[in-house]
């Protein structure tokens, strides 16, 4: 292949990438680019030894840099709805023991529930966590409870 089909390649590849954004294509653009330069300057001239030196490339670029850079790209964790209940109160409507989940009901819904401690029906109590999709509640202190009347 000639060094502006390399190039031609080498764009798409790049277009591709900011399209996705998952940085694979760019070592692709990256490798294809080298292609067509040591095509231009006349380093390797037969295909099959141009399309091995490409992977070649492409691979040693996925491999060893690829990781560097994503270390360095910022990704948005995106917290779920749940996240948000944390801190919320409910009541419990089946006893939850250490052994046995039971269920408290939060802004009308009913939720599976898991405690280290054993908490009675009627019991008010805190969401203190998340564990897929059970609550990790906590009984409320006597304070909590009167100053959530206020």
């Amino acid at each position: 292949m000639s060094a502006f089909t390399w190039v031609i390649i080498a764009v798409t590849c790049g277009i591709v990438e900011v399209l996705t954004l998952g940085f694979w294509f760019i070592w692709l653009s990256i490798s294809a680019f080298l292609i067509a330069i040591c095509v231009k300057i006349g380093l390797i001239s037969a295909l099959n030894n141009q399309l091995l030196l490409f992977a070649c490339f492409t691979l040693l670029l996925l491999v060893f840099t690829r990781p560097i850079v994503m270390k360095f790209v910022k990704h948005k964790d995106h917290v779920s709805n749940v996240q948000a209940l944390i801190g919320q109160h409910g009541q419990v409507i089946k006893t939850i023991t250490k052994l046995e989940f039971g269920q408290v009901k939060l802004n009308g819904e009913i939720w599976t529930a898991a405690s280290e401690e054993e908490i009675d029906v009627q019991t008010k109590v805190s969401v203190i966590g998340i564990d897929g999709v059970k609550l990790i509640v906590k009984k409320l202190s006597e304070n909590d409870i009167h100053s959530e009347g206020d």
